[in-house]
């Protein structure tokens, strides 16, 4: 059994979230320990708590010490089956970070899988669903993944109640990431608005798009109005070319202009795109897990390197033994270089 601290690193859900992931992959019982140890209210919160519940229920875990407010748990999980499951975070609980738990999962499993998710589809400090679709998953696909992921309902804070479909059929082995020399193409997005007027997607896009323009950058950003249960916004901007999965995205609030989301997401994705990098400061968070389990060497650049990569690094030595180098310092720019064990199923 692996005993996991969940106060090092950043000390947050992201550790739990990996754990949990290797821990069914692998068939590695686990003890979780000070979980989000580094928070202001640690232990688990409603959308941790059904993320390992949904985790176990996929490999037929022994689950132990589960419940809100929990700091410790032991997972003993059995083997993974496929099947068709329905999941109800609950809350505005980020799907997209259940996902960064389940997604591999699903992927290096020997039978099919189909979930239905309700919960937030964009919120607070997680990749809004557009972003995993034409940003995360496109490298995925690259390494072999072979899974469709669709937003049947839009989710914001406070009360959630987004959709979201996820096939997947499984695969014997990932292949390792290594992308060609980055080119960019041209810019691509979605500006969505939810329970709210017209305009305010419209000139998310507009601002997002007057800022890439002067930039000689070329962009084509799609406007949505959709219903949901809470109104909000957001903005999710994508390069597209080869060697490429570079996003951002900005959410609407109360009191924030437009302008001001569409500005967010032009600026920070024309920073990035600037760096030369073959991905985003987050989709390198999401690729480590996968590079570790792939047969052979990854190699790719990030735009950032953050703590959220660090630790995500440190839980795949712990768990694979893998072998990482990393040229550059948080906060940086930086290339990543990863030897996977070769997870085969």
């Amino acid at each position: 059994m692996i005993t996991v601290d969940g106060s090092q690193m950043e000390g947050g859900g992201q550790l739990l979230r990996m754990a949990t992931s290797y821990s069914c992959i692998l068939q590695e019982p686990i003890h979780f320990i000070n979980i989000r140890g580094k928070r202001r209210n640690p232990g688990l919160r409603p959308q941790h708590l059904a993320t390992l519940k949904a985790a176990s229920k996929l490999c037929s875990a022994d689950l132990r010490g589960a419940s809100l407010g929990s700091t410790e748990i032991e997972l003993r999980p059995s083997v993974l089956r496929g099947g068709i499951h329905s999941i109800d975070i609950g809350t505005a609980g980020s799907v997209s970070l259940m996902l960064q738990c389940l997604a591999p999962m699903l992927t290096l499993n020997n039978e099919p899988s189909t979930l239905s998710i309700r919960g937030g589809t964009a919120v607070k400090w997680s990749p809004p669903i557009p972003f995993l679709q034409n940003v995360v998953y496109p490298v995925l696909g690259e390494m072999g993944a072979d899974f469709d992921l669709s937003l049947g309902r839009h989710g914001f804070y406070p009360m959630g109640g987004g959709k979201v479909i996820v096939d997947s059929r499984p695969v014997k082995v990932l292949r390792p990431f290594l992308p060609d020399l980055p080119r960019v193409d041209e810019v691509k997005g979605v500006s969505i608005c939810g329970n709210l007027p017209s305009h305010v997607a419209e000139r998310q896009a507009r601002t997002a798009e007057k800022i890439l323009n002067g930039q000689n950058i070329s962009s084509d950003i799609a406007i949505k109005t959709v219903q949901s249960s809470s109104p909000g916004s957001v903005i999710v901007l994508w390069a597209e070319g080869t060697g490429v999965f570079i996003g951002s995205d900005s959410l609407g609030d109360r009191g924030k202009p437009a302008e001001k989301v569409g500005s967010e997401a032009a600026k920070s994705l024309i920073g990035q795109i600037q760096t030369g990098a073959h991905v985003d400061r987050h989709t390198g968070d999401h690729l480590v897990l996968p590079c570790s389990l792939a047969d052979g060497v990854s190699e790719f650049s990030v735009s950032e390197l953050t703590l959220h990569t660090i630790s995500a690094i440190e839980m795949a030595k712990t768990f694979t033994g893998c072998a990482v180098e990393i040229n550059g310092k948080i906060g940086k720019p930086a290339r990543i270089g990863i030897t996977g064990t070769g997870h085969f199923t």
